[in-house]
């Protein structure tokens, strides 16, 4: 497995501003916005994971990944919502490529959820405002 996670707190000062010098010195395109990112992240004291989307990752790492309990995760994977591998005789590993696809997923419903309550709140009010 490849995947590196990166604590933002532990990256000194000095290596960041090396980061964004070389990304200010790079043509515009995928890497300098790769690297972009990574200093932006790392700046505002957000961790990073980097892995290949073929990577697989523990349920723990995942848990991590999605900012919920492992109870929360097993839940999710035993519904089916989010595909796992069987290593062994129980343990799970999940693909990165998977973990994404859930995580995008779950952002569209939670942004139709919002629209849905949007109007629903507009329409309230014009029946309020006809009153």
């Amino acid at each position: 497995m490849s995947t590196l996670t990166f604590s933002a707190a532990t990256v000194p000062d000095e290596d960041v501003a090396v980061l964004r010098q070389m990304a200010a010195s790079m043509d515009a395109g995928s890497a300098r916005s790769l690297l972009e990112t990574v200093v932006g992240s790392v700046e505002t004291g957000r961790d990073l994971i980097v892995a290949r989307v073929d990577d697989y990752v523990t349920p723990s790492q995942a848990a991590r990944i999605l900012g919920v309990s492992r109870t929360h995760l097993y839940k999710v994977l035993d519904s089916g919502a989010l595909p796992c591998a069987i290593v062994g005789s129980k343990d799970r590993r999940i693909r990165m490529a998977d973990l994404r696809n859930y995580v995008a997923r779950a952002e569209e419903l939670r942004k139709a959820a919002a629209r849905r309550a949007a109007r629903a709140d507009q329409g309230y009010s014009e029946a309020l405002d006809s009153m």
